[in-house]
């Protein structure tokens, strides 16, 4: 028999969670302004996508120093919205969540979720393949409102859904989008002023797997310490190429004989191609369930989904 990744069919949405998203299983055939995926080398998984020029020289001038970083931020930033597809009224910031089955990614969108909900608008699409556990786990813990939580069911590897095919997660969030500035706007609130925070969890892959820059503005890749400490050596574009790795599950090393110190070494070495000022690209040490790392992890987020609010501002 054939691989389910050679056979699998184009990603669909199936019917919702209650009588109110029955129309969810329209969302697959929704028009959309995706157009096709782009060069290679502007991808993730391309040799010159999120490259930095470290060439030029450097001197003490601090003022100096901070500029050259927030450029690299902000060349980033546009790089970045300009291979999104529309603006972010026309789907909100995207929080692409990925990784490994059972790292913690649903407990990681909950925890974001519960932390989040009061201060920004919300949204939330989860991908699985053949089922909508994530979905209605996240219902069944009042992680927000069930019509602001939407299931993709992908068919079929999940990576196809968040890296070559995205229109599903992207029909989905655009949907949410509009159903959130709906809901805003009839509670006396403007959607310009108080924009909706998305998150788009991935159904549990490989090391391979990291969301397309037409999906997600920015990406967690969530691992655990009980794949072993061995895991973040092994790169791969979740490890090597997402904004914010997330070791989770910190409480189970010494159980498993894990090294936290091996997997702090292993990942800052990794995670060089996503340096900003010299420094490696982001990891947070957590204990999602627990509550640990998650206030990190935040920070984390709010700080780019703010940056990026900014850059659209200051160029209108």
């Amino acid at each position: 028999m054939a691989s389910p990744c050679l056979t699998s069919s184009t990603p669909k949405v199936m019917p919702s969670l209650h009588n109110h998203l029955n129309s969810l299983s329209q969302v697959r055939f929704h028009r959309t302004d995706y157009d096709g995926p782009g060069k290679f080398d502007e991808r993730e998984t391309g040799s010159n996508f999120g490259a930095h020029d470290h060439s030029h020289s450097h001197s003490h001038d601090h003022s100096h120093h901070d500029d050259d970083t927030k450029q690299q931020l902000r060349d980033l930033l546009q790089a970045r919205f300009k291979r999104r597809s529309g603006p972010y009224s026309h789907r909100g910031y995207t929080i692409g969540i990925g990784g490994p089955v059972g790292s913690g990614k649903t407990a990681l969108t909950l925890a974001l979720c519960r932390a989040l909900r009061d201060k920004l608008p919300m949204g939330v699409v989860t991908n699985d393949i053949f089922t909508q556990e994530d979905a209605e786990f996240l219902v069944r813990n009042e992680a927000l409102q069930s019509r602001r939580i939407m299931p993709v069911e992908t068919g079929g590897c999940p990576h196809a859904a968040i890296r070559e095919d995205v229109s599903a997660n992207l029909g989905a969030l655009e949907v949410l989008t509009r159903r959130i500035a709906w809901e805003e706007e009839e509670n006396g609130n403007s959607p310009e002023q108080n924009p909706p925070l998305m998150l788009c969890e991935s159904g549990g892959d490989n090391l391979a797997a990291n969301f397309s820059s037409e999906l997600a503005d920015y990406t967690i890749y969530v691992i655990d310490v009980a794949g072993g400490d061995k895991v973040p050596r092994k790169g791969g574009p979740g490890i090597t190429q997402s904004d914010l790795l997330v070791i989770n599950k910190i409480d189970l090393a010494e159980a498993v004989g894990a090294s936290l110190e091996v997997m702090e070494r292993d990942a800052n070495k990794m995670r060089k191609g996503m340096e900003i000022d010299g420094e490696s690209g982001p990891t947070v040490f957590a204990s999602v369930k627990n509550g640990d790392g998650v206030d990190e992890i935040i920070r984390n987020i709010l700080k780019a989904f703010d940056d990026a609010h900014k850059l659209v501002k200051e160029a209108q």
